[in-house]
């Protein structure tokens, strides 16, 4: 005997459409939600007290994309980042969770791997809300090429066993699109919502003890001629160290993990102070691939804050004695003319000189290990800059292609009440001199990426 099926059940959206909701529809005791990546404005309307920097306040959620509601939760949420504590205009992360199940609340947007916090950047320094986004993007684009992969395919398929590998859309850094955010009911302004970088973004397994992730935390000393690592330069993302903080001695808690970890960092560094032949040794410590891409991209962007800060630093099978590290960027907001203590014309794109070699430029961190790559391996960069322009990932078409899709997501009508709310001579947390609203459009960094190419070609004879 045939089964009778339950009817449908219907319903009507905020903007009068009929929807379909099916039979027997369960969707709010959901802990996993899946939407698509935004073709139209995403708005965040959150209800709930302003945090500061020592709180973390309960709120609701509620995504739209135009007028049509995706999803909503509960949770809390806090000021992200170390910078914008400083700052008027500050980053938030919202962690995520069902209303109904109280459980996490995990969001998969498009291609990108599930998260159940969500981070909204506010780029005080960098009010076009493009750069950061503009350079992941490039770089992934160029890093994969020319097979189609960000790491080894063995990373890839590390996985197989737990969930076939089903991990290819794994960034490497990080990914976002402006989405406007309301609070309370009032414009808080526009912000972009950017992947997490958890490590199932890095194909690691916290578990592993091999799977290092380690990232640099604004070191003063990262590239020194180091005998020992001061492990409180640098977070440790990955293994999982139970009641770790980065001010430990991780040297006696996680011997294991400081010792991989040491073992290259002091390599690094002596390759920096020329005291070991980088050339004869690097295939046992680095990945040479990597890093020459890292170089390329930060030469390309202006990346002076990528130096000793701002990159993600990675192996897979990393032990005292062994092991391969790999170069991932990481919060690249501070690029396409935005430097630390450069102003006007001195930090445009013929102007600011070489990123990765410290040629006198006052605003430089020190490029220690990049130095020394830069000048030992100029004929294998200028061989991959040239392959790079030849396929047209580096050309100003293509940038100004990735660039677009990213301010199709903003409305100009918000960007007005953005800048009426959060004026463009407000503090930021970055010094005053780096406040130059003259840098602050589309057409800087257009023109930027165009000048840059330009002067790299002369430097690297393409």
């Amino acid at each position: 005997m045939a089964k009778t099926l339950t009817p449908a059940t219907t319903g009507y959206m905020n903007n009068g459409g009929l929807v379909q909701y099916g039979s027997n529809n369960t969707s709010d005791s959901w802990d996993v939600v899946s939407v698509s990546k935004p073709s139209s404005p995403w708005r965040l309307n959150i209800q709930g007290d302003l945090p500061d920097s020592s709180t973390t306040p309960s709120m609701s959620v509620s995504f739209f994309e135009g007028t049509i509601p995706l999803f909503s939760a509960v949770g809390t949420w806090q000021v992200q980042g170390q910078s914008s504590a400083n700052a008027v205009k500050k980053n938030w992360k919202l962690k995520l969770k069902n209303s109904n199940t109280g459980n996490k609340l995990a969001v998969k947007i498009g291609d990108w791997l599930s998260m159940t916090s969500i981070t909204l950047k506010a780029y005080g320094d960098e009010r076009t809300l493009i750069r950061d986004s503009l350079t992941t993007e490039i770089w992934r684009q160029f890093h994969s090429y020319p097979d189609g992969h960000l790491a080894p395919t063995e990373s890839y398929q590390y996985f197989d066993s737990t969930d076939l590998g089903v991990h290819t859309s794994a960034l490497f850094s990080t990914a976002g699109f402006p989405v406007e955010v309301y609070q309370n009911g009032n414009f808080l302004g526009l912000y972009v919502l950017r992947t997490s970088a958890d490590n199932p973004d890095y194909l690691m397994d916290e578990t592993n003890n091999q799977h290092l992730l380690i990232q640099p935390q604004h070191g003063g000393n990262v590239w020194g001629e180091l005998q020992s690592l001061d492990i409180t330069q640098f977070t440790v993302q990955s293994p999982a160290l139970k009641g770790y903080n980065d001010q430990d001695d991780i040297s006696k808690t996680f011997p294991d993990t400081y010792a991989a970890c040491n073992r290259f960092i002091v390599w690094a560094s002596n390759c920096n102070a020329g005291t070991i032949d980088i050339r004869k040794t690097y295939s046992d410590y680095v990945d040479l691939n990597s890093v020459i891409d890292y170089i390329i991209l930060c030469e390309l962007a202006g990346s002076f804050d990528s130096m000793t800060n701002n990159f993600m630093l990675g192996s897979w099978n990393a032990t005292s004695t062994s092991g391969v590290w790999y170069f991932w960027p990481y919060d690249e907001d501070e690029t396409w003319g935005l430097v630390w203590g450069n102003t006007g014309s001195q930090s445009d794109a013929k102007n600011v000189g070489w990123v990765t070699i410290n040629d006198g430029n006052p605003a430089q961190q020190d490029p220690g290990f990049f130095r020394a790559v830069h000048k030992n391996f100029r004929p294998e960069i200028r061989a991959r800059w040239r392959e790079l322009r030849d396929t047209g990932f580096i050309s100003s078409m293509n940038i100004n292609k990735i660039i677009k899709n990213q301010a199709d997501m903003i409305n100009p009508d918000m960007m007005v009440q953005d800048i009426a709310v959060w004026p463009l001579n407000i503090g930021t947390g970055s010094p005053s001199d780096i406040q130059l609203p003259n840098k602050w459009s589309v057409g800087y960094i257009q023109n930027y990426a165009k000048e840059r190419i330009e002067w790299l070609d002369e430097q690297w004879g393409y």
